[in-house]
């Protein structure tokens, strides 16, 4: 099953299924208004669903019509929580950022440079404290692919999380088939940077697996229905040599940027700035892309100003 959320001026947006093929839609008024009501009740309301997805697949859903991502919200665009592991940490912490964004939704008009980090993530249901790693898989929910985004002033290092941009569907596990085994998702991320490929990540090569990382994250006080444990930033392989290489590229600019480092001694590549833009697909082995693209441009600044959800406190 496969679930968006359309902007209709509200915080929440609109649920909406989507045909499997992503060319259909149907607004799921009546059965849930937001992803968020469906996830807490969700042995109720997902069977619904399901029935209505299935129409849709059939051709029979009366009041069905052409999917437009570019109308996408992020499918949870207030997440009750959106936790990360940090750099080389496997401990997932709250992300300090409120900003979750659409699949096409322009980066802030703020001055500075920027990184990508090309992730997957999980929506999780209820999550006791005391679960362990192999039951809290059965905690999750739905599948989404997602980008960190990092910001910091002209000549630095992006350091400062900004703002988290996701595809525009998110898909049950069973949508993916066998793609999605031991809490990890076998799916190829492509990042394309201003029309050149940046690199391929492997979401099997997640380096800890979902199951994992959500027992970590609720072993204190639990997790609640609507809760996002994203899996951080994909590694790229690296070939023994000398120098090494890295022959899928990378995942974001400061993995580049320390290959630069190691092999010529100098970083040359730029940060992300104003003007560019990103795209950000997965792919399953067979070929599929269940959640759709995340295409998005940083416009220029005109003027001063703070982007949402972006603060150095």
């Amino acid at each position: 099953m496969k679930l968006a959320t359309y902007r209709d001026g509200s915080r929440d947006g609109q649920l909406v299924v989507v045909s499997r093929d992503g060319t259909l839609a149907h607004y799921a008024s009546g059965i849930a208004d937001t992803l968020q009501q469906a996830l807490d009740d969700w042995n109720f309301i997902a069977p619904q669903l399901r029935d209505l997805a299935l129409s849709l697949d059939q051709g029979k859903a009366r009041h069905a019509f052409p999917f437009d991502p570019r109308q996408c919200a992020a499918p949870l665009p207030r997440a009750i929580a959106w936790l990360a592991p940090e750099d080389n940490g496997a401990d997932p912490r709250p992300w300090c950022s409120d900003a979750l964004w659409g699949p096409t939704r322009p980066l802030p008009t703020v001055d500075g440079v920027a990184d990508v980090g090309p992730s997957l993530a999980v929506i999780c249901g209820d999550v006791s404290p005391e679960v362990d790693p192999a039951a809290a898989l059965d905690a999750v929910r739905l599948l989404a692919l997602a980008c960190h985004w990092r910001h910091g002033e002209a000549h630095s290092q992006p350091d400062w999380p900004w703002g988290v941009t996701l595809a525009p569907c998110v898909v049950t596990p069973d949508e993916v088939g066998p793609a999605w085994r031991g809490g990890r998702l076998a799916a190829c991320l492509t990042t394309m940077w201003n029309g050149r490929k940046l690199g391929i990540a492997d979401g099997a090569d997640q380096e800890v697996p979902f199951g994992a990382l959500i027992a970590r994250a609720a072993r204190i006080r639990g997790l609640s229905a609507g809760a996002v444990i994203a899996g951080g930033t994909l590694p790229t392989p690296q070939e023994a040599g000398d120098p090494p290489t890295w022959p899928r590229g990378y995942a974001s600019l400061t993995m580049r940027r320390a290959a630069e480092r190691l092999t010529l001694g100098s970083a040359s590549t730029p940060w992300l700035g104003p003007g560019d833009r990103v795209h950000i697909d997965a792919r399953l082995p067979d070929g599929r892309a269940p959640f759709g693209a995340i295409d998005v441009e940083w416009t220029p600044a005109q003027s001063d100003g703070i982007a949402p959800g972006w603060s150095r406190s």
